[in-house]
């Protein structure tokens, strides 16, 4: 669908050297979710539903952005959502709920790593700051003082140069996924003893039944990719790799020919929706700007026109158009991993989430992890 999107080419994590198949499963063969994903990709160890970083029982787990941390090595945490999300923060702390938002604040406060950029504000300043604290700790305070320049903003984030960073944005007003990418990057390649990060394409997940937003985000994934491989192809000892935590939406390609209408496509089926009048009697021309279809039929129209969610009934249309269908939700569908660089041939075949950090580890000569033998 990416590759439709972007006019037919192939994406440049396709084109990476090495790829494998993940399964994804959480503890006791449940379909996971983003947490168990996050600590299984993190820690080597499934866990159940809703946990980050510690085992069914509640025992914490070393995540390999620890273990590299104690090698010496820097950390970056990078997303397009906020930063005390499952996956993202995944890496960095250890809860027996995801929703624990301050808590999960506080320990990335703590966790020493050099870059972290994100949403969600509102979790680390005080509400007097319009932020969501509410009388809790000051923790934008405390990454101040621990030598952290903090940014909201996308021009904020360029003209930064601080090397320890934290940024803090909304989405009016945040930089692109490359954008973050390339200035983590720039902070963690200072480190002699190599770094790690991590990033997330969050967006993609909250979009099943839209094949344009999902498209969109793909490819703004890409470009994400092709910064990372920018970098570690001047720099000449990066190991690289994409991976998902878990499929999203159970979708069947029925038609491959039909998914060239997505080449139109400049928005998601959300923004589509956005840009309707109120009475929807713009619908024609919009669809027209933003979805590359000048030909709805009447009874496109009527199914977006009379929809209650105009959102949901324009990526059912689009759907309809490209042979596509959705189960939605989670699944336990296996999922691609791509892999260039030093150790990229570990990375081949099928495997499941938790070899993924035993198999970082390993290459990186951190010891065993995870009850890895070496």
């Amino acid at each position: 669908m990416g590759r439709a999107a972007g006019g037919g080419d192939a994406l440049t994590m396709e084109r990476m050297p090495y790829s494998g198949l993940v399964t994804t499963v959480s503890a006791g063969g449940e379909i996971t979710d983003s947490a168990a994903a996050s600590t299984a990709l993190a820690t080597g160890y499934k866990t159940e539903n809703g946990m980050l970083g510690m085992m069914p029982d509640r025992k914490k787990v070393e995540t390999i952005l620890e273990r590299c941390r104690q090698f010496g090595k820097s950390a970056g945490i990078v997303t397009n959502e906020a930063v005390t999300g499952a996956t993202p923060s995944g890496f960095a702390v250890h809860v027996p709920d995801r929703g624990l938002t301050p808590q999960i604040a506080q320990q990335l406060v703590e966790s020493g790593a050099q870059v972290m950029m994100g949403y969600g504000r509102d979790g680390f300043v005080p509400a007097a700051e319009a932020g969501a604290a509410k009388g809790g700790p000051d923790l934008a305070a405390e990454l101040r003082k621990k030598g952290y320049q903090i940014v909201y903003t996308r021009d904020e984030l360029a003209k930064s140069k601080d090397l320890r960073l934290v940024g803090l944005f909304d989405e009016q007003k945040a930089p692109a996924l490359p954008e973050m990418v390339r200035a983590a990057l720039a902070r963690l390649n200072r480190d002699d003893k190599g770094f790690f990060l991590i990033v997330e394409q969050a967006k993609v997940d909250w979009k099943d039944g839209d094949p344009s937003g999902v498209a969109l985000d793909v490819l703004e994934l890409d470009k994400a990719v092709q910064a990372a491989l920018d970098y570690a192809r001047h720099r000449g000892r990066t190991l690289v790799l994409v991976a998902a935590d878990h499929e999203t939406g159970g979708l069947q390609i029925q038609n491959q020919a039909l998914l060239a209408t997505l080449k139109g496509v400049k928005a998601s089926a959300g923004g589509i929706a956005g840009r309707l009048d109120r009475d929807r009697t713009s619908i024609k021309e919009v669809m027209k700007a933003d979805a590359g279809i000048d030909d709805l039929t009447d009874a496109e129209l009527n199914q977006i026109k009379s929809a209650k969610d105009a959102e949901a009934a324009i990526g059912a249309v689009i759907s309809q158009r490209t042979g596509l269908k959705w189960t939605a939700g989670h699944t336990a569908t296996p999922v691609r991993v791509f892999a260039f660089g030093p150790g990229a041939e570990q990375f081949t075949g099928e495997m499941d989430n938790t070899d993924i950090p035993k198999r970082i580890a390993a290459v990186l000569g951190l010891g065993p992890f995870a009850g890895s033998k070496q």
